[in-house]
């Protein structure tokens, strides 16, 4: 299993991973207007696009891509795992790395926009609720010290 920086010919499957664990996972604490728009916003295109503008990872086993993950800033997002992966360490495995990408980086402070299934996966990992929230999902963020 490694971790590794998305390819521009991969963004179909990334875009399916996504797709699929909303609607298999995440989709269930949303409306079908919330869905309808996540769908609407996130095509494939979109995601191609997203690979050009951000660093986006991949964890991949044996070739297929299992999870994903961005920066952008100091802002996390686009992190989903397969759903048929779920709870067997990889989201803490991907999100570790981005944090620690951010470091070298220089970045002091990360920031996400926790969904409502994710909320105590962030908060068990050193994630403060903040004051920021952008459509029912609040944001939550991480200070780096130094070790």
């Amino acid at each position: 299993m490694k971790i590794i920086k998305a390819k521009l010919k991969d963004y179909k499957k990334i875009a399916k991973l996504r797709k699929d664990t909303f609607n298999k996972i995440i989709g269930k604490y949303y409306s079908k207007k919330q869905i309808k728009d996540f769908h609407k916003q996130n095509p494939p295109k979109a995601i191609l696009k997203k690979i050009k503008e951000r660093d986006m990872f991949c964890l991949i086993n044996n070739n297929k891509i299992l999870g994903v993950i961005d920066l952008q800033g100091n802002k996390i997002g686009g992190f989903f795992i397969r759903y048929s992966q779920i709870k067997r360490g990889h989201g803490t495995k991907l999100l570790e790395f981005i944090e620690n990408y951010a470091k070298k980086k220089g970045i002091k402070k990360v920031i996400l926009y926790a969904t409502k299934y994710a909320y105590k996966f962030y908060i068990k990992r050193g994630y403060k609720p903040s004051k920021l929230l952008k459509k029912d999902k609040p944001a939550i963020t991480k200070y780096f010290t130094k070790n």
